[in-house]
């Protein structure tokens, strides 16, 4: 995904709320307000502003801004919409290092971490927090992310956001 690509025409449902879920690429951004500092996930600048500042998945929680969401194109890894077609693919228990199934696996190899300087979450932008052990980086790309991310994560080692 480059920034110079052509935006893609989110499909705007409006809820019983009120609230607007744009659906692209699998993933449904809905308008959050950010209460830490976080960085887009698509274009890797921090998110700033008042009221509802970003864009979160609600499967996957990838965090952008109002105006990246529209040139997102890789699937989300993890929305219900993006869990079935890959079941076959690649099962959720299949987590070992082993070339036998698929020769190049793009899962992540996650090792916890401890920081010793303020790290973004490389997944959703919040900043891994704690005294040690803050987070957990991948051993191969070096990806930096929650404990709570992980599994969100785990399928998109080597691919590149931009």
């Amino acid at each position: 995904m480059s920034v110079d690509s052509q935006p893609q025409m989110p499909i705007v449902i409006r809820q019983s709320d009120g609230s607007k879920i744009h659906e692209i690429a699998g993933h449904k951004f809905k308008a959050v307000v950010l209460a830490q500092p976080t960085f887009c996930s698509f274009c890797t600048k921090f998110i700033y502003g008042v009221g509802k500042q970003g864009y979160k998945c609600l499967g996957c929680e990838t965090v952008v801004h109002k105006r990246c969401h529209s040139f997102i194109s890789a699937r989300c890894t993890f929305g219900p919409s993006s869990r079935a077609p890959q079941l076959p693919e690649q099962p959720l228990t299949h987590r070992t290092r082993s070339a036998s199934v698929d020769p190049p696996s793009n899962n992540h190899h996650f090792n916890k971490h401890f920081y010793t300087r303020p790290t973004f979450c490389d997944h959703c932008g919040s900043m891994l927090y704690g005294i040690m052990k803050q987070g957990v980086q991948c051993v191969d790309c070096h990806a930096n992310v929650h404990y709570r991310c992980q599994e969100k994560a785990l399928r998109n080692c080597g691919i590149q956001v931009q």
